[in-house]
């Protein structure tokens, strides 16, 4: 069995890294600067990891921080499981691999607040698993079942939050603003890091979503479109990829988005004015309700029978400049 990784803070302690076992975290006795340091440990130097010589803390006396360190580049991708193609009125069939990118600033801690910024009336959520690079991708890496945990050394939960109104309020879109302001990537709090016989496990993940104690999304990994093998080796075609890396697989159908073909049609006969683009999308989704200040996101990874447990997520939502 791997191991799950958590980064906290509790007295005594500042920023440092454990293995979380149960309602225990045991204290790794060096103070590792980022995760990919954590990684390169246990895959390299695993007597490090020897729990029986590590001091214990409650877990419930922890605050627990995002595992995964700003040092990184974000890859993700979009349209990945049929459903959320399906509720896009995107053809469910394969198609192109969409890939876009979120800068590092956009992660936060797996309980803090989901900064709604100004001007946004269009805030959505997207669970997703997010894969952990453990060694660079070298150009032109051939990625496949066998060799994928050669270069993937875990897996973390994280929310791909994203402001419908600035993805489609700019020239030729803006996905990189609607999707990367800060806040808008809660992850954690574990990151599992996966042992050379558990390949298996990636495709057995059950992911799901709670706002404000309503289910919104809920699917297993194994539902994905592009595989992670597919993915890295194209990313591995075109730019670089480094040891830390995360990819975000992409999202379940449930989002909060009505992309109906007026939503389409909108977009379309206005797509070169800017404020009136804008202002048509906010107008198609004048009767559904996004994510307003005081509201409670609850995420969960498990595996698909729920007997593993690979972290929860709650996240309230605030307005800039404002707390609950």
């Amino acid at each position: 069995m791997g191991a799950s990784i958590v980064r906290f803070d509790s007295p005594g302690f500042n920023n440092r890294w454990g293995i979380q076992r149960g309602d225990e975290i045991a204290v790794l006795e060096h103070a590792y600067t980022s995760h990919r340091d954590v990684m390169n440990a246990y895959f390299n130097q695993a007597r490090s990891f020897d729990l029986d010589s590590l001091e214990r803390i409650a877990t419930s006396a922890a605050t627990l921080l995002s595992p995964v360190t700003r040092d990184i580049q974000i890859f993700c991708q979009g349209l990945n499981y049929a459903s959320h193609r399906e509720e896009g009125g995107v053809d469910p069939n394969k198609g192109e691999n969409l890939i876009f990118s979120k800068p590092p600033s956009s992660i936060c801690g797996p309980r803090d607040d989901v900064i709604r910024p100004e001007g946004c009336v269009l805030l959505d959520y997207e669970i997703e698993v997010a894969l952990v690079l453990k060694k660079d991708l070298p150009a032109g890496t051939e990625i496949t079942t066998e060799n994928l945990l050669d270069f993937v050394g875990g897996f973390t939960l994280t929310n791909d939050v994203s402001a419908r109104d600035f993805m489609f309020g700019a020239p030729m879109m803006q996905w990189f603003k609607g999707k990367g302001q800060r806040t808008f990537c809660p992850t954690g709090p574990i990151l599992y890091l996966l042992d050379a016989n558990e390949y298996s496990l990636i495709d057995d993940l059950r992911l799901t979503l709670k706002l404000n104690g309503d289910v919104r999304q809920d699917a297993t990994s194994d539902q994905l479109i592009f595989s992670p093998s597919e993915t890295l080796t194209e990313l591995a075609s075109f730019t670089d990829v480094r040891a830390g890396d995360m990819l975000l697989t992409g999202t379940p159908g449930g989002v909060i988005l009505n992309a109906t073909p007026k939503v389409g049609l909108a977009i379309l006969l206005n797509f070169t004015n800017d404020a009136k683009r804008r202002a048509k999308l906010v107008k198609t989704q004048k009767a559904i309700r996004y994510m307003q200040p005081g509201d409670i996101l609850e995420l969960a990874l498990t595996s698909r029978d729920g007997s593993l447990d690979f972290g929860r997520q709650v996240n309230s939502i605030v307005d800039a400049g404002r707390s609950v």
